[in-house]
């Protein structure tokens, strides 16, 4: 009976008609296979700029479920780091990168991971890669300016915030308007504040201590209770010997943040200047160890000539130090030297 339908079926087709759905059937039954092993096989492979990640790092990370577009990669990897899965959101952001090769922004934020995570080479490398693709981009010329600063590569790190300010300032007055170019503009929510305050501290490394300040306050606009902006400004100050303002900022950044071990040290050193060398060693003694602080005073004292009374604050760092004392002995050795030699 069956044999009679399927006889009666294909009765009358043509040699090529009967072949037809047989390939066809066949191809569908092949292509069944091949998809699932396809798609496995996507799901396990990884991206293709595997430069742009540890590997090691990666291997915890899930790469089921691939990312079915661009859009898609990006917002997970922004969902990832919102969740504090860095590794997870740098594998995404790398796997959009599958979709569209030489999209800048997607590179700046692989860079910024690497970065947080303290992979600076990489960082570096990808700031740099997005900055060829896109040579305006704001936040690259930040993030390699910034890391410059922490490598004390000076020179290329004005180059990189430089031009970083001049951007974030172009956005600004076309914002609102503004065809001044002389004039700097309060920062808003998108700008830069470190590329601000890393900028200003070379202007003062450069003696340049009135641009700096401006800079300084452009930044503490956006940031009024930040302790590090702060003693920066109150640094400048005293640098340029205006010792009330500096004293006055440098309280201030104690009081915003009591445990800001750079505010305590410099307001010390405005003291040890100011010759109020008691209120100098408590104000050290916030910070560090009463051995360490009577030590750090007799080195200002020495660097300010006064090596009589470095002498006897390195003795008594090394009588009050639980352990011998190498540095206190190196300065009290040098002080001892200075001080004969102007005999």
């Amino acid at each position: 009976m069956a044999g009679t339908f399927w006889f009666n079926l294909f009765r009358g087709l043509s040699p090529c008609s009967l072949i037809l759905p047989i390939i066809m059937l066949l191809l569908s039954a092949c292509m069944t296979t091949k998809s699932a092993e396809e798609i496995q096989a996507l799901e396990a492979s990884p991206p293709q700029r595997q430069d742009l990640y540890d590997g090691n790092a990666m291997i915890t990370v899930a790469t089921a479920n691939p990312p079915k577009d661009e859009a898609d990669a990006v917002a997970r990897a922004r969902r990832e780091e919102s969740l504090g899965n860095l590794d997870s959101s740098l594998y995404l952001y790398v796997q959009a990168l599958d979709f569209k090769h030489d999209n800048a922004d997607t590179l700046y934020q692989i860079a910024r991971i690497h970065s947080i995570k303290g992979n600076i080479q990489l960082a570096y490398l990808t700031y740099n890669e997005a900055l060829v693709i896109d040579p305006e981009m704001m936040m690259s010329h930040a993030g390699l300016g910034l890391i410059n600063m922490d490598k004390r590569q000076h020179r290329q790190a004005r180059i990189h915030l430089k031009k970083a300010i001049s951007l974030d300032q172009t956005r600004l007055q076309q914002l609102v308007q503004s065809s001044d170019t002389d004039l700097l503009l309060d920062l808003d929510r998108s700008s830069p504040v470190r590329v601000y305050n890393a900028m200003a501290i070379l202007d003062d490394l450069d003696n340049e201590h009135e641009r700096a300040r401006i800079l300084y306050k452009l930044a503490l606009q956006k940031e009024p209770h930040s302790a590090l902006i702060i003693t920066n400004l109150g640094y400048s100050y005293y640098l340029s010997g205006h010792y009330t303002l500096a004293e006055n900022h440098l309280k201030q950044a104690i009081r915003e943040d009591p445990s800001f071990d750079r505010g305590w040290t410099n307001l010390g050193l405005l003291y040890v200047r100011k010759g109020l060398y008691t209120r100098a060693l408590s104000t050290f003694e916030h910070t560090m160890e009463p051995a360490d602080a009577l030590n750090d005073l007799g080195y200002f004292l020495m660097l300010e000539g006064q090596y009589k009374q470095a002498i006897a604050l390195f003795k008594r760092a090394i009588d009050n130090s639980p352990s011998y004392f190498e540095q206190a002995q190196k300065n009290l050795r040098r002080a001892s030297m200075e001080l004969n030699s102007r005999y």
